[in-house]
């Protein structure tokens, strides 16, 4: 095995050295103020944030609040039935006598060909059969 050799440093060197470690030390200093600056500035507006945070959450309750108050203010629309139609009351009592829809609605049919026919009857001129 091979002794290591001894390396002597010389004051001038060991100067040398010093100087650079407390460049590096000054330097690290002027890093840490400028982390401890920008952390209080930071810290400083994280807190408005939350501050402007709370004042939203305190409008949208109170826009929520005065929501529910329009809306129990505003009158209900309240729609009027329709008329039913002369179908729709036909067709109803049929069912209700008990016949299917289907028969309802081919009795239907059968009321409006009727009626038709009474209507052309009525409209028809009489005619005497003797004149000419």
């Amino acid at each position: 095995m091979a002794k290591k050799a001894v390396k002597i440093i010389t004051e001038s060197a060991l100067k040398r050295e010093v100087e650079r470690l407390e460049r590096s030390l000054t330097q690290m200093s002027g890093y840490l103020k400028e982390i401890r600056s920008e952390l209080k500035s930071t810290t400083k507006n994280m807190g408005q944030m939350i501050d402007a945070q709370k004042q939203m959450i305190e409008m949208q309750k109170q826009l929520i609040a005065s929501m529910k108050t329009m809306k129990a203010a505003a009158p209900r629309q309240v729609r009027k039935p329709r008329k039913l139609t002369e179908m729709n009351i036909f067709v109803r009592d049929q069912i209700r006598s008990g016949k299917s829809f289907a028969e309802a609605i081919k009795a239907w049919k059968e009321y409006k060909a009727s009626k038709a026919v009474q209507e052309k009857a009525e409209t028809k001129p009489i005619s005497e059969s003797g004149e000419t």
